[in-house]
């Protein structure tokens, strides 16, 4: 089932986007479904859809882990994972 995922990424914007421009093409061979992010007080907020919890998981433990890591970035500690019902494209 797809969920959707939300957490904070703990950087300013110019590193956020170093991030967004190198990991984006790892997550979507990962199965990202759709990304955003929004500046909030202390980091960027993030929305992401994935087709399943363990498609996400996976990429944390791998490429996005790793990535976030190169840039000094910690993992996000707030990461909330909610089935949904739909998650298509428009």
């Amino acid at each position: 089932m797809a969920v959707m995922v939300t957490l904070t990424i703990k950087t300013d914007a110019a590193t956020y986007q170093k991030a967004h421009a190198g990991l984006m093409g790892a997550a979507g061979s990962a199965g990202l479904l759709f990304h955003s992010g929004r500046e909030v007080p202390g980091g960027i907020a993030v929305i992401d859809f994935w087709p399943n919890a363990e498609a996400f998981q996976g990429f944390m433990a791998g490429p996005g882990g790793q990535g976030l890591a190169g840039l000094g970035i910690a993992q996000p500690d707030d990461v909330e994972i909610t089935a949904v019902l739909t998650a298509d494209k428009g």
